[in-house]
C-alpha cells in the first residue's frame, strides 16, 4: 500500500469517491446517450477519473487524450498543452474530463482550445474547489459535471498528485491546515 504523507488527512474514502462517479454517470446517461460523444482526458490526473466514469456509461462513445499543465509542486503557472487529441473533433461532441478544477484556469484554456473544431464542449471533474475561484480576478468557469466538491487545499489522490506522486491512491487525501 502507497503511503500518505503525514502532513494529509483523508478528505474521501474510496467508497464515497465510487458512489459520487456512479451520480454523475447517471446523469450523464440522461443527457449525452444519443450525443455519441468523444471524451477528452486530461493527462494524467483526469486518467483514473476517466476510466472509472466511461466503465460505467453505456452508451456508444469514442476516448482520446490531450497533455496540459500548469503546476510545478503547488505552484500555478502558464497552461501549456503539449498533445492534442487525435481524433478529429470537428463538429463532434466532446466531454473534457480532469481531475480537479482550482480556478479554471487549466480547464477553461482546454476548453478554448477545443471549442473552435467541437460542436459542443462539456466539461467533467472528480473534484471542484469553488471556493478557489472566490478569490480569483478572472472569469468563473463551472464545470458541467461534478462529482465531489471539496475545500480549496492541496489535494492527493484518484490522479491528483504532488511532484508527480500519489495519483494512484484510492481515496483523496487533504493537506492538513
Amino acid at each position: 500500500m502507497t503511503q500518505v504523507p503525514t502532513d494529509y488527512e483523508l478528505l474521501f474514502d474510496a467508497r464515497t469517491i465510487e458512489h459520487a462517479i456512479d451520480k454523475v454517470a447517471v446523469r450523464m446517461t440522461l443527457e449525452l446517450a444519443e450525443a455519441m460523444p468523444v471524451f477528452v482526458c486530461v493527462m494524467n490526473g483526469g486518467l483514473p477519473f476517466m476510466w472509472d466514469l466511461t466503465k460505467r456509461l453505456h452508451f456508444p462513445l469514442a476516448m482520446d487524450f490531450l497533455y496540459a499543465t500548469r503546476y510545478d509542486g503547488m505552484e500555478g503557472q502558464e497552461v501549456r498543452v503539449h498533445t492534442r487529441p487525435h481524433t478529429n473533433l470537428r463538429d463532434r461532441n466532446v466531454v473534457v474530463v480532469d481531475d480537479v478544477i482550482d480556478q479554471g484556469v487549466t480547464l477553461s484554456a482546454v476548453v478554448n482550445e477545443l471549442q473552435d473544431d467541437a460542436a459542443a464542449v462539456w466539461t467533467a471533474v472528480l473534484v471542484d474547489k469553488p471556493t478557489s475561484r472566490e478569490t480569483v480576478d478572472c472569469q468563473i468557469f463551472e464545470p458541467d459535471f461534478v462529482a465531489l466538491t471539496a475545500p480549496a487545499r492541496f489535494l492527493i489522490g484518484r490522479g491528483m498528485d504532488f511532484d508527480g506522486l500519489y495519483r494512484n491512491l484510492p481515496s483523496i487525501y487533504a493537506r492538513a491546515v
